[in-house]
């Protein structure tokens, strides 16, 4: 019995801990056939922060969401080339997040029963008490790729994602996941 409890356990937090695919809203360009290119280069990207990034933490960030774009494009049967004129594709991203404090739902007019009448409920606060602020980071994530021949874009991608992490660490995390999953939306080349 205890066997199969902690079966349950392991697989629900196993299931909390798979990423839930974002939705990611792409432009292509009609006149463009992204499938029939094969090369690109990096062109690099930009941070648009409410507040001065350590100068550490966005190389840092900025390499390792370069590595996921990179590695997904690779996987899709392009090559990367380190001569921008040499290259079909020009690609890169734009990163940017807010601060917002919201306000959580409080309490208007008398409880429910159910909430008063639970004795291990929580004590429900005063009809004068503040209602509770949270802090609530929104983050937006776009990768570009211009065709070179031409200086238009060809292809965008964006994902928008709300996040309560404080930590650079995690926000950096959750920077690269987005790139991933953006740059997944991208057409396969075509021999």
């Amino acid at each position: 019995m205890k066997f199969q409890r902690w079966l349950v356990v392991a697989s629900v937090a196993l299931l909390g801990a798979c990423a839930v695919p974002l939705k990611v809203d792409t432009f292509v360009a009609p006149d463009v056939n992204l499938a029939g290119k094969s090369t690109f280069a990096w062109k690099g990207g930009d941070f648009a922060l409410p507040t001065t990034a350590a100068p550490a933490a966005a190389e840092s960030a900025a390499a390792q969401i370069r590595a996921a774009v990179v590695a997904e494009l690779v996987h899709k049967g392009f090559v990367e080339t380190a001569d921008p004129a040499a290259a079909d594709l020009l690609v890169s991203f734009q990163a940017s997040a807010v601060s917002r404090t919201v306000l959580t739902e409080g309490r208007i007019g008398a409880p429910l029963p159910s909430d008063v009448l639970t004795a291990s409920g929580p004590p429900m606060p005063a009809a004068s008490e503040l209602p509770r602020e949270r802090t609530v980071r929104a983050g937006t994530m776009v990768i570009f790729v211009e065709d070179r021949a031409s200086g238009r874009v060809a292809w965008r991608g964006l994902v928008d994602v709300e996040t309560r992490t404080a930590s650079t660490e995690a926000n950096i995390r959750t920077a690269v996941d987005m790139a991933r999953q953006v740059t997944r939306e991208f057409p396969a080349h075509q021999p």
